[in-house]
């Protein structure tokens, strides 16, 4: 890494010296760091050292810690009688409704599902089944790329039965990763690959999950670099229920038991204060023992599940995701509204909830985070080797 800052250093002196020494590189960084990113994308048009400076790994995660402190909601909307009325929303802090333009796709047969969000970039499934097809996509840049297609495809012999997905970030190495977990008929075990940003490639790994089944082909809840998954049992453990786990950075797979829970609820997995949770809820429709009521599990490293707190709601709502890691997103019938577990109050959020439609919520921040992790670090790395010897601006 000082390698890289001192051949951007060594590019700016050289061939920036009457700008550089008229305004030094930490307030033209400043400046940089403040501005739209509309306008900071524009500017890397300046000049080759504005470029190096403003693609350099130091100047991106600089602007993510400042971007991060604003987090939004994305809103993927779905038509399922139609399907031609399908989006996606984004909703700002001034509480409006914005409408987000997907890229520039060809050839879809289906409006793309989103797997995750992660630090700016939306991981999208463009496949019309099966998680055969992925974009990875920065919003605010709108720069995309194609993934490569995965190795694990069906066959004669093996047909796919379930397959789940997830989306996170692996410190050690500074890039995204996207998980395909695929359980196939006639057989127990589950196979999955891991698609890195940092290699371009993709690498089959050992599940070691057993005899479960991540069910409803659900994504992935990340928690501070560990993707989770709510699994049941098959087989010999048919009346069981799990939590499969990934570590993107250990490339490690477990499983960890539920709580002894009602048979007659549903469960979603959470990220809360930095832990995974379990969100315990009754179905739409469903008689349950817990009638309207919401119940709230926490994972405590070294202790196992603790019930956090549990509580009843006017009408049946069910969790559909978290916002800045300490409330719950809910939806009811007819309407989304945050969830303050330590207040205890809701506060209702200005998103159409019209019938026929399935919603999926994500956290969503603005960054200028590159689509092609290590390859676009190397291209940056190349443009500064010209710089340094060729002299130009």
């Amino acid at each position: 890494m000082s390698r890289k800052r001192s051949r951007s250093q060594e590019a700016m002196t050289t061939n920036d010296t009457t700008t550089v020494s008229s305004v030094p590189l930490v307030i033209i960084t400043d400046i940089l760091l403040q501005l739209p990113i509309k306008s900071i994308v524009r500017f890397k048009c300046v000049s080759k050292s504005w470029l190096v400076l403003i693609k350099s790994s130091e100047f991106i995660t600089a602007h993510l810690n400042r971007s991060i402190r604003n987090h939004y909601l994305i809103v993927r909307y779905y038509n399922h009688a139609f399907g031609n009325n399908s989006g996606l929303m984004l909703l700002r802090s001034d509480l409006k409704q914005h409408q987000v333009e997907l890229p520039p796709l060809e050839g879809l047969s289906t409006f793309p599902k989103i797997v995750g969000s992660c630090n700016g970039l939306l991981c999208l499934d463009v496949s019309s089944a099966l998680g055969m097809a992925f974009v990875l996509w920065n919003p605010a840049t709108n720069e995309f790329k194609r993934l490569p297609t995965p190795s694990l495809t069906e066959s004669r012999l093996k047909t796919f039965w379930m397959v789940s997905l997830g989306f996170g970030f692996n410190q050690d190495t500074n890039g995204y990763v996207l998980v395909r977990i695929v359980n196939f008929q006639a057989r127990y075990d589950a196979i999955a690959e891991v698609y890195s940003t940092s290699t371009g490639k993709w690498k089959e790994v050992a599940a070691g999950t057993g005899s479960c089944v991540i069910y409803g082909g659900q994504d992935a809840v990340a928690v501070k670099g560990v993707l989770h998954w709510i699994a049941n049992g098959i087989g010999v453990l048919v009346n069981e229920k799990f939590v499969v786990s990934y570590d993107t950075n250990l490339e490690l797979f477990w499983r960890t038991a539920m709580p002894e829970l009602p048979t007659d609820c549903y469960v979603k997995a959470l990220s809360y204060e930095q832990s995974l949770a379990l969100a315990v809820y009754p179905g739409l429709g469903f008689r349950s023992r817990l009638s309207n009521r919401f119940e709230l599990w926490v994972m405590n490293e070294g202790k196992g599940w603790t019930r956090t707190f549990n509580t009843a709601f006017e009408r049946i709502a069910w969790p559909v995701g978290s916002f800045r890691d300490s409330k719950i997103i809910m939806k009811s019938v007819d309407q989304f509204f945050l969830f303050n577990p330590k207040t205890k109050r809701n506060f209702i959020l200005p998103i159409d909830s019209g019938m026929g439609y399935s919603y999926k919520v994500f956290t969503y921040v603005d960054s200028i985070v590159a689509v092609n992790g290590e390859n676009d670090e190397k291209e940056v790395e190349a443009q500064i080797e010209g710089m340094v010897h060729d002299g130009s601006n």
